[in-house]
């Protein structure tokens, strides 16, 4: 029999030992969250949407109708003749980029003492005639203006022109030859488009700015009267109705001109210049006068990320409420998602949460294939890419993910182009891509210099970017500040690809739809402000049917120009 000491100590021993393996039960189950670092995530910040600042009154629209104009004798290349201050000049520079992304070819001169040719037999060399300063023009060698002014009205051939103020200039003055009358150094408010201009197409009456930004009194108003037809019609500071932009008709002397009182520091002229440019052309292999713009927003990098990056499950929920709004002013709009399988869960728990949520909501969004291991395809053999694309194919399939519309994108674009042979093999034989997007063809930048181009029966699309990285996350971290961002997006970069390109594929990664979910916030209210401002339709469609309608637009581009590999050399 036990003494009274020693079953006393098997009572204790008894009870450290339930007391352990209690205890190594509870740590087992509840190891991830002692040992998981959690990272606190913050709201994300609302900001409201664009307000479009229409007016009281209620504004007939008009609606858009074929006009003709003055046939002549005379056919004319489809090339435009622009004459800069200097080929350095920034206004110059911004010409050429719009010409060079709207792909209209031109000719680029300064005016000096000879003019360059301008005829060839019965044929006019330029359809256009582009002035950056008007008043060089103005007082060009009486036979050089002659000539240019004759050669304008033989071949119907129009002038677009920029007047800007000048040192010790009148305040009010005629214009030299010609009965309009300019106002220099003024303060313009409240700039429109006018409900009555031909000019206007893109461009969209109806919203009224306040003020432009920056607000200086440096632009120059014209006195709209007959023979004469305002474009941008502005108020100035006594609240008198002035134009900004004007179309003389060509009443006077048979040249019609279109007449800038600023340069394109304020984003309403260099739309006004745009719709000028289809104004003028009227050919239609020039300047396609169809209204819609195809948008197609990529978010690569699903699944990748450092803790704290990710998307959680309300950011899934908010992507999907966002694909939902925009499909109101986007025909068919769908999110484009580039997964890379290696990486599901593979975040802290509120991130594997929004993996999860990514996959039980994956039949509303459009998928396609970015590597297992976001791989960069220029660093590895055929062998190697066909078995981590199988591995990431058996993911979306165990996962239940429809991955076969024929479209990927290769990260960081590594091995489009220049191109790995070993890639396009790959991805033929593994998932029968035919269609993939790159911004590095030719260059990076000028982003207006992006073209398509054809290779191994697989279509490449140019790629755009919108100003967000996988750094840039939250509204008060953004680079140089949100009022850059917000420039970018009301009548900045980011507007102005849309309005330029009939087909914009857009790059955006993961990280700018978790935090503060940046991605949804530009692209909703750059929408908003293009339904604000312009009579542009927005469609979505698969990226296989973009690439047929780009190729037939833009036939030149099937051809590659072409450049070793690198990973060859």
């Amino acid at each position: 029999m036990l003494t009274l000491p020693t079953r006393r100590i098997i009572f204790w021993l008894k009870a450290t030992i339930v007391i352990t393996c209690l205890s190594f039960i509870f740590l087992f189950t509840h190891l991830v969250d002692i040992t998981e670092k959690r990272h606190y995530r913050y709201p994300a910040q609302y900001i409201p949407s664009y307000h479009c600042p229409l007016p009281n009154k209620t504004v007939t629209i008009p609606k858009h109708h074929g006009f003709v104009r003055n046939k002549t004798n005379f056919p004319t290349d489809e090339k435009v003749l622009v004459f800069v201050e200097t080929l350095y000049s920034k206004l110059g520079k911004q010409i050429i980029n719009i010409l060079d992304a709207l792909k209209i070819p031109c000719k680029i001169e300064t005016l000096t003492k000879n003019l360059p040719l301008l005829t060839t037999a019965k044929r006019g060399r330029f359809s256009i005639i582009i002035i950056e300063n008007y008043y060089k023009y103005l007082n060009l060698l009486t036979w050089n203006r002659q000539l240019l002014d004759k050669y304008c009205r033989e071949y119907g051939v129009g002038i677009i022109s920029f007047i800007s103020n000048r040192p010790n200039s009148y305040i009010n003055a005629k214009v030299k030859g010609s009965k309009l009358t300019i106002h220099t150094q003024q303060h313009a408010t409240n700039l429109r488009f006018s409900e009555r201009s031909r000019v206007n197409f893109i461009g969209k009456p109806g919203a009224v700015l306040q003020a432009p930004e920056p607000d200086k009194d440096d632009w120059i108003l014209f006195d709209v009267t007959n023979g004469y037809e305002g474009i941008v019609l502005v108020d100035d500071i006594f609240g008198q109705e002035r134009a900004s932009v004007i179309l003389d008709d060509g009443s006077e002397d048979g040249i019609e001109r279109i007449l800038f009182g600023h340069n394109f520091t304020h984003w309403i002229n260099k739309l006004a210049f745009i719709d000028s440019l289809r104004f003028r052309y009227m050919r239609e292999s020039l300047m396609y006068d169809d209204l819609e713009r195809y948008i197609q927003i990529d978010i690569d990098d699903i699944f990748v990320g450092t803790s704290g990056t990710r998307m959680i499950k309300a950011d899934v929920d908010a992507l999907l409420q966002s694909q939902y709004r925009l499909r109101r002013d986007i025909t068919n709009f769908t999110y484009s998602l580039g997964f890379s399988g290696y990486y599901f869960r593979n975040g802290d728990s509120l991130e594997d949460e929004g993996d999860e949520r990514l996959i039980e909501n994956g039949k509303h969004f459009f998928w396609f294939p970015h590597m297992w291991k976001h791989n960069h395809a220029h660093e590895h053999n055929q062998t190697y890419l066909e078995a981590i694309m199988t591995q990431n194919k058996l993911f979306a399939q165990n996962m239940g993910l429809h991955v076969n519309s024929g479209y990927a994108v290769s990260p960081q674009h590594a091995g489009v182009y220049p191109v790995h042979e070993a890639l396009y093999n790959s991805w033929q034989l593994i998932w029968n891509i035919t269609v993939t997007s790159t911004e590095e063809y030719p260059h990076f930048r000028p982003a207006s210099a992006r073209r398509g181009f054809i290779y191994r029966n697989i279509s490449v699309l140019p790629r755009q970017t919108c100003g967000l990285y996988t750094h840039t996350q939250f509204f008060h971290s953004y680079p140089d500040g949100f009022t850059k961002l917000l420039s970018s997006i009301e009548g900045g970069d980011l507007f102005f690809t849309i309005v330029i390109n009939p087909f914009s594929i857009f790059m955006t990664h993961q990280q700018n739809y978790a935090n503060d979910r940046l991605g949804i916030f530009s692209f909703e209210r750059v929408v908003n402000f293009i339904k604000c401002w312009t009579n542009l339709h927005l469609r979505w469609v698969e990226p296989v049917l973009v690439a047929s309608a780009y190729f037939t637009r833009y036939a030149a581009e099937k051809t590659p120009v072409w450049s070793v590999s690198l990973h060859a050399l």
